[in-house]
């Protein structure tokens, strides 16, 4: 039998390593692509968290400045001199202060003027800014329920309710306002 053999080239081209790293090279790139693309989902889930919890928080506060009017009884005197710190004001205060958006103010007057409400803290956590929702109440103006006279009168009052709560961050802010009529007696 006649034994064949096999000859190598002596010198190799090298085509198998050039397309070898072309291929390494793509699939770095594709890597990195999807690398970012990750990172960019995560940092919206981040912020879709800072949001609902500072939706939950103005919640939470909106629920509280409604529960104090729900308590009234009867037509109080109401606040008239800033600041109303856990009093409902007069709307003629809150005119006074030259407020034209309650959404719209800082922090600082938030925590000066409005009221907290401490048993809501209870989403809080290590590494976030959350703080106490905070809430002002404002009386907006009375209504007689009918011209009929009684003893007493009885008057439909109007009441606004503004609700500032901050998430996981200080850029995740969250106001909300409701409207509240309630029967009172004089």
């Amino acid at each position: 039998m006649k034994s064949t053999r096999i000859r190598f080239p002596s010198r190799q081209s090298g085509a198998v390593m050039v397309v070898s790293l072309l291929l390494l090279l793509v699939m770095t790139v594709l890597a990195l692509a999807a690398s970012q693309s990750t990172r960019m989902q995560e940092k919206m889930a981040g912020n879709s968290r800072d949001h609902d919890l500072a939706l939950q928080s103005a919640e939470a506060g909106l629920r509280a400045g409604e529960a104090a009017i729900v308590a009234l009884t009867e037509i109080a005197p109401f606040c008239t001199t800033a600041p109303c710190k856990g009093k409902i004001y007069e709307t003629s205060v809150i005119d006074k202060m030259n407020v034209k958006a309650l959404a719209e103010l800082n922090d600082s007057w938030w925590q000066t003027n409005a009221t907290q409400y401490a048993a809501a803290k209870t989403i809080g956590g290590t590494g976030l800014a959350y703080q106490d929702p905070t809430f002002v109440v404002e009386h907006i103006e009375e209504v007689l329920t009918s011209p009929e006279v009684r003893v007493p009168p009885t008057f439909i009052s109007n009441f606004r309710v503004t609700s500032r709560g901050v998430g996981g961050s200080t850029n995740s802010v969250v106001v909300l306002q409701s409207t509240w009529a309630v029967k009172l007696n004089n």
